[in-house]
């Protein structure tokens, strides 16, 4: 078998469903073609309410959040503490260009897993979603797909 034919019939890791808060539109626009071209599937919110909303109206749908913090309607510290207060659980990332150490204090302080600076270079987002997705995975299906 060649190196080709053995990516061919890898089994692909499933990447995961994300929910993506974020009102600029060309940000999130690109954002969500990059993460899509990783091979997740992104949702995208306009503002922190229809976030918030989004979340609510299906809970467990989403295996990350992905949001910004200045936003129409709810900012991302605003709309993610509502959600927290719901009993909402599941893996959050803020991504975003204006926050403050007082602000990343209260992100952590609502179980926040990654904080990380807005850049025009998107390996590092990409890099810490990996990280928090593989987290979360048990680790027999992370060798079921890394292993054909």
């Amino acid at each position: 078998m060649t190196a080709a034919t053995n990516n061919a019939d890898a089994v692909p890791i499933p990447r995961g469903r994300i929910l993506h808060a974020e009102d600029d539109r060309i940000v999130s626009i690109l954002i969500t073609w990059y993460l899509t071209q990783k091979g997740y599937q992104v949702e995208t919110a306009a503002n922190g309410l229809e976030a918030l909303t989004r979340v609510l109206d299906q809970p467990g749908a989403y295996d990350l959040i992905l949001t910004d913090q200045v936003m129409p309607e709810l900012t991302g510290l605003e709309w993610l503490t509502t959600l927290r207060k719901t009993g909402y659980s599941g893996k959050i990332m803020v991504f975003a260009t204006q926050f403050s150490a007082d602000m990343e204090a209260q992100f952590r302080a609502i179980g926040v897993d990654h904080i990380l600076w807005k850049s025009p270079d998107l390996t590092p987002l990409h890099n810490a979603i990996e990280e928090i997705m593989n987290a979360s995975r048990p680790a027999d299906e992370l060798e079921r797909h890394t292993n054909p």
